[in-house]
């Protein structure tokens, strides 16, 4: 099967182990340097990530689909309204009548900073997605039939989950705490001895699940005989939570490789054909020993180059696109637009936020009319069952409050949603201002209403008459402490604070 020729490398946040994907050879990787011509991809365990399914109904249009799956995620999965989530979601296979079913999951922003907080070096992420989500690469790339319903367990040192494939397509995932620190924390409690991970991994690497030591081949079946109990406990819920018929196999993967006998063991307390998951996919695959999750990650890299699907990518640390390709109402495209898409930018904040707020009108009179029709019903059984009054006063005090929590939600999500174009509106104008002037940015700070930007001229006038010319504005505060010259070239540099007096009109 004939390749891209683009690299593909492939990161582990949390091991920060990497490997490079090139003409069919896959190399150790190091981090220490960014490769712009390389296409990066990652993910995030099944610990960092919320997911469940949300029922929209059948009758909400494609234009509002997003908005109710947005507000029922807050809703159903429990989300923070004062935190930032990246969100995605899909529709599932199995519908339920007159609702559609579509699988949501949610990462705070926050969280996924943490856990690429430390890859300061690689600049750009191209494709980051939650572990049960690279298992789908498997069969979009036909290393596994998609015709039967499997089952995947996998362990990573500090997680560990179980998911779920229909016909080649994701039905359950679920996060479950047998990591392989717990294993090696729960071992050598039970023995009442000091063994460290590196020589329990080391020893299951080497032993598998044999060992010459009769009270260490005691706790291993005893502490992982409770683990594919537990195993098979979830795939009995996922069966009848989900519907299935039944799982046709179960294929097991380990952050550290292959356990010996792990696969007999777990057939035999779970009675369902099991392999070790293990893909070889490059022609040096004797060669190289690497996990089953970077093989994934690599073939569902591929799988991207060629289809530029997203449907599943999380990244917050894309690449900017080419110009010609880029979003107009990004950030990125605002910094480094034509004076034409400027120009064409006001049209577009008209048409965005006309559509925005019918849509939300929309919502809010199909709101208004099933709370009408729910009141209605309220006051017939009044009518005719006095005794229940009391009751049914209860039920409608606890709908009031429903509604005002979903009220509350829908103005914050609002607020988020018409304040991001007002701030790239402002720096679009400061931006032609500085360019205006023959100064270049360096970098932009926020801090709370002042926006500070560091610019950088070749004569200090030209500054000078940039400040000026921000201050003319009555919407601007403007100061800066000092024009330096940089000791290091013939450059002048100053940070200006630019404070906001009032409402920014174009």
């Amino acid at each position: 099967m004939e390749r891209r020729k683009q690299s593909i490398i492939t990161l582990d946040p949390y091991s920060h182990k990497s490997y490079r994907y090139e003409d069919n050879l896959i190399t150790n990787e190091g981090l220490k340097k960014f490769d712009d011509k390389a296409f990066y991809i990652s993910y995030v365990q099944t610990k960092d990530i919320i997911s469940s399914t949300v029922d929209i109904e059948i009758g909400v249009s494609d234009e509002e689909l997003d908005d109710a799956i947005e507000i029922k995620a807050y809703d159903e999965l429990g989300l923070e309204v004062d935190k930032e989530y990246s969100i995605f979601h899909f529709q599932s296979n199995r519908n339920d009548g007159e609702f559609r079913v579509f699988n949501v999951i949610a990462i705070d922003t926050d969280v996924l900073n943490n856990i690429f907080g430390e890859l300061k070096q690689i600049k750009y992420i191209d494709y980051i997605t939650a572990a049960p989500f690279l298992v789908k690469s498997l069969y979009d790339r036909n290393l596994l039939k998609s015709d039967k319903t499997d089952c995947f367990v996998y362990f990573h040192k500090d997680d560990a989950f179980v998911t779920i494939y229909k016909d080649g397509e994701y039905v359950f995932s679920k996060s479950i705490k047998y990591t392989l620190e717990y294993i090696s924390d729960t071992f050598a409690k039970e023995l009442g001895k000091r063994i460290d991970e590196k020589t329990f991994f080391a020893m299951l690497q080497k032993n598998g699940m044999q060992h010459e030591n009769g009270a260490y081949q005691q706790q291993l079946m005893k502490i992982f005989g409770e683990l594919f109990v537990y195993v098979n406990d979830v795939i009995l819920y996922a069966k009848r939570a989900y519907r299935l018929e039944g799982i046709d196999q179960v294929y097991i993967g380990t952050e550290i490789g292959n356990i010996a006998g792990l696969e007999e063991f777990c057939y035999n307390y779970i009675s369902l054909p099991t392999k070790y998951l293990d893909f070889k996919i490059s022609k040096n695959a004797a060669e190289i020993d690497i996990e089953p999750l970077h093989t994934m990650m690599i073939e569902t890299a591929v799988t991207y180059l060629e289809d530029r699907n997203d449907t599943h990518n999380i990244s917050v640390f894309k690449r900017p696109p080419p110009l010609n390709q880029r979003a107009s109402g990004k950030l990125i495209q605002v910094i480094a637009a034509s004076l034409l898409l400027s120009l064409a930018y006001p049209a577009y904040e008209f048409v965005y936020e006309k559509m925005f707020l019918q849509k939300e009108l929309s919502h809010l009179q199909e709101e208004h009319r099933t709370l009408s029709h729910r009141s209605k019903q309220i006051k017939d059984a009044l009518a005719k069952v006095n005794k229940e009054k009391e009751e049914i006063e209860k039920k409608l005090a606890a709908k009031t409050k429903d509604l005002d929590f979903r009220t509350s939600l829908l103005k914050q999500i609002y607020k988020k949603k018409v304040n991001y174009p007002m701030k790239a509106k402002i720096m679009t104008d400061l931006f032609m201002r500085v360019n205006k002037h023959h100064a270049k940015i360096l970098e932009t700070d926020e801090q709370n209403n002042t926006m500070v930007i560091t610019v950088r001229s070749s004569k200090d006038k030209y500054i000078t008459e940039l400040i000026e010319d921000i201050s003319r504005r009555k919407d601007y505060d403007v100061s800066t402490a000092l024009i330096k010259k940089d000791e290091n070239s013939s450059y002048y540099k100053s940070a200006i604070k630019v404070g906001l007096n009032g409402q920014f009109s174009q």
